[in-house]
């Protein structure tokens, strides 16, 4: 199973280390790979799945993935958007789509970008995460306009790694 490097770590100082658009590690093999991934812009989707029957709103959100050290499978199954009611939404992995982030390996210093869809069958999704097993999230990413306005219990109630609480829910001292 794999182990997290920690996103405070990486993030500059004074900066959400989990806000849209920052860089998170993932660290396996004993640190022999790793890679890091980035998560932007969580939308409505002006797309279509084909081959999937949506039950809700499409979105989507731009992902990369850095293979930094090592060679890197990226599982993109282990993706999920959260709703600030708590409603949570699997990546939609089996769409195919010529925009959508490709689970092909990639070398060290190789980079793959994409799409991740999401079925929002609920409220909006507000935040990404991505869970490497474990009992919470591995990296999150969060902290948009809609996610300011939840209210402070609704926040609160979101799962959040160990370490990440200190500076979240969600960014409030920034």
């Amino acid at each position: 199973m794999a182990g997290f490097g920690n996103p405070a770590i990486a993030s500059a100082v004074g900066e959400c280390p989990h806000r849209f658009g920052s860089n998170q590690q993932l660290v396996d093999a004993g640190g022999a790979v790793v890679q890091e991934w980035t998560v932007t812009d969580l939308k409505k989707s002006a797309g279509s799945a084909p081959g999937y029957p949506l039950a809700g709103q499409l979105w989507e959100a731009t992902a990369s993935v850095e293979a930094v050290s090592g060679t890197v499978t990226p599982i993109i199954p282990n993706f999920r958007a959260h709703a600030a009611d708590g409603a949570s939404y699997p990546v939609l992995w089996q769409v195919s789509s010529a925009e959508g982030i490709p689970g092909a390996t990639i070398t060290q210093g190789q980079t793959a970008t994409g799409k991740l869809y999401f079925d929002a069958t609920g409220a909006d999704p507000v935040a990404v995460t991505y869970a490497g097993g474990g009992a919470h999230p591995s990296m999150m990413w969060c902290c948009g306009e809609a996610m300011m306005a939840m209210p402070m219990d609704m926040m609160m109630d979101m799962p959040m790694p160990m370490g990440m609480m200190d500076n979240c829910p969600h960014c409030r001292n920034q």
